[in-house]
């Protein structure tokens, strides 16, 4: 199923015409974007009975609508038309992509609250990209709860530097126990951890993002057997440090604190990931 060619070069064209203001062109890109989701919508509609064409017809639509984007990026860099597209193109393209269209926004642009925000997740990911030293934290873990009649919370100051760095290879899961995906992901981590802990793999996983009280990580990474390291109430103190802006996220580090392997995922790509330096 073909996109309608029409319709793409239609948006071009409206993009891309000369002499419009600052303003006509944004109003130019926001139509073009409107009626080219719209007719998305209308076709997954229609193929809704056919999941093999719908996926087909999504895959390429993608492929357009993020080539159209890029385009609008390009020839609008000094203007709105840049953010928005950052905006809708947030997750689905690389770091490098992003960071062309960043090197082109004048600076009063990237002081926006949403370029800056996408730019800091950029710079956080070049900076402990794979092949760099990791980046210390400390945060106060919680390991158990005193027996006063409203329990409270036994604390101690722990740091990344503390599990990481120290002779070994470390697995590094970002989780959290509300998390679907991450706790899918913990039978794959597990199998992982019993085929290499006695070649010296450590796992260590870090709760980010938790919704309820730390006693309910640390119930919830029982029930699931996770029987290795960890450190909890870390807030957003590592996702930010480390860019990550979706969990479950993995990160393999070295011996000397080197990170080796970040981003990989699944049972195949876990094994891929730690076979690569342990034999």
């Amino acid at each position: 199923m073909k996109i309608r060619t029409f319709l793409f070069a239609a948006a071009a064209v409206a993009v891309a015409a000369c002499g419009q203001t600052a303003e006509e062109k944004v109003q130019a890109y926001e139509a073009a974007h409107e009626a080219m989701v719209s007719e998305f919508q209308v076709m997954m509609d229609s193929l809704s009975g056919d999941q093999e064409k719908a996926q087909a017809y999504y895959e390429e639509f993608i492929e357009k609508y993020k080539e159209f984007n890029l385009k609008a990026a390009k020839k609008n860099a000094d203007n709105d038309v840049a953010k928005q597209v950052l905006l809708n193109l947030y997750g689905m393209i690389e770091d490098a992509q992003i960071e062309e269209i960043l090197a082109k926004m004048p600076e009063e642009m990237l002081q926006d609250e949403n370029v800056a925000f996408i730019k800091k997740g950029v710079d956080a990911r070049k900076a402990t990209a794979e092949g760099t030293m990791f980046v210390d934290f400390t945060v106060e873990h919680v390991y158990g709860y005193d027996r006063s009649m409203d329990p409270q919370p036994l604390k101690q100051e722990v740091k990344f530097s503390d599990y990481v760095g120290k002779g070994t290879y470390v697995l590094v899961d970002f989780w959290s126990p509300w998390c679907g995906p991450c706790r899918r992901e913990i039978p794959n981590i597990q199998q992982v951890y019993e085929q290499y802990k006695d070649k010296g793999l450590q796992v260590l996983s870090l709760a980010v993002w938790e919704r309820k009280p730390q006693s309910h990580t640390i119930e919830t990474a029982a029930e699931l057997g996770m029987d290795w390291l960890h450190i909890n109430n870390c807030g957003q103190i590592p996702t930010d440090i480390y860019g990550v802006e979706g969990i479950p996220h993995l990160m393999l580090i070295g011996p000397d604190g080197t990170i080796l392997k970040r981003g990989f995922h699944g049972l195949e790509g876990i094994q891929e990931a730690v076979a690569e330096f342990i034999q």
